[in-house]
């Protein structure tokens, strides 16, 4: 059986499992109308992570009804988000291009239209006897899961250093990534892949920063807008309203740290005040784009990562993944410049 034709039946077994779990047929329960006139969106996301930070911030400041469009926020954990958006149960997704592009190529109809993070979110921290880069040879670097980003990402920069996966370094599946601290700090591994906040808690325990991958220079589609094809193709204009929402949110998220903490703490459901915080400064200082423009080398970047475990992305185009002519159209219309004025 051609593995597009699987791909899709396995789409619409979890559809149907979907159905069952949520009492109705196939969809899943409706958002309330938030006004007369407004078009209804459903917009997933895979995580409460700081990562989401524009889509919570435009949520919570009123700004898709703004521009019309009452917006459902849908959390729905890991790839299963991908599976749901493809059924056609999403109109759009933020989440990483990685993520999109592995079902992507494998035949699902998903394009990506903007990225706010451009870098990836991770660190090598490792023990503290481990005292830098060369140390690391001969020992053990824990990972979430084998083909996840923690392994895919940290591959390139061990090629870098020269060191081998495999023959100069082991990596270990730990699991979860909340586990990855204590098995570093127990020795069960040397070194950890951690992403933000278990680098947080990583360094307050005394572990060793070893490595930013922020700092790599490398641009990969790290939080995206994704949608279909179909969708883009029939609803041009909602996209063009979800866009300038979503860089109204972006802006507003860069310009109040009130709304950008409260938002966190509400859709997050981060409570600790430091680490709201802490979280707060380091995004809109570090990581998040004032204007979330997609571009070529990243999504080159993002096929590379993915072709490590599916050949499928091998000598695959950037553009066969992307369409930019929606902010293209914001930026000839003068919108992003007047929003920055």
């Amino acid at each position: 059986m051609p593995e597009v034709t699987i791909f899709m039946l396995r789409v619409r077994i979890f559809v149907l499992v979907l159905a069952l779990l949520t009492g109705g047929g196939g969809k899943l329960p409706p958002a309330a109308a938030a006004g007369a006139g407004l078009t209804k969106i459903r917009v997933g996301y895979p995580s409460p992570s700081a990562s989401m930070y524009p889509l919570f911030v435009t949520k919570a400041a009123g700004l898709f009804e703004k521009h019309g469009l009452d917006a459902e926020l849908i959390y729905i954990q890991g790839v299963q988000m991908v599976h749901v958006h493809v059924a056609g149960q999403l109109d759009f997704t933020g989440t990483s291009g990685i993520v999109s592009l592995q079902s992507s190529v494998g035949g699902a109809d998903l394009i990506l239209i903007a990225n706010s993070i451009e870098t990836h979110l991770l660190k090598l921290i490792a023990h503290p006897s481990i005292s830098g880069p060369a140390a690391l040879k001969g020992k053990s670097i824990g990972i979430t899961r084998f083909g996840s980003l923690t392994d895919l990402a940290i591959r390139p920069v061990l090629e870098k250093w020269k060191l081998e996966p495999g023959r100069d370094v082991t990596l270990v599946q730990i699991g979860r990534l909340s586990d990855l601290v204590p098995a570093v700090l127990q020795k069960k591994v040397d070194a950890g892949v951690f992403s933000f906040p278990s680098s947080l808690y990583a360094e307050k325990a005394g572990l060793r920063p070893l490595y930013d991958l922020a700092e790599s220079g490398i641009e990969v589609p790290t939080t995206t807008v994704a949608v279909s094809r179909q969708y883009a193709r029939s609803n041009r204009d909602v996209v063009l309203r979800y866009l300038r929402a979503y860089l109204e949110g972006t802006h507003r998220l860069l310009t109040d740290r009130q709304m950008g903490i409260q938002a966190l703490r509400r859709y997050g459901g981060v409570q600790d005040t430091e680490l709201l915080a802490a979280t707060y400064d380091l995004f809109t200082s570090k990581y998040i784009k004032r204007v979330p423009t997609l571009t070529v080398k990243a999504v080159e970047n993002a096929l590379k990562l993915v072709a490590e475990t599916n050949p499928k992305a091998k000598n695959r185009k950037p553009e066969e993944f992307m369409d930019t002519s929606f902010l293209d159209e914001l930026e000839k219309s003068g919108f992003i410049r007047k929003l920055w004025q």
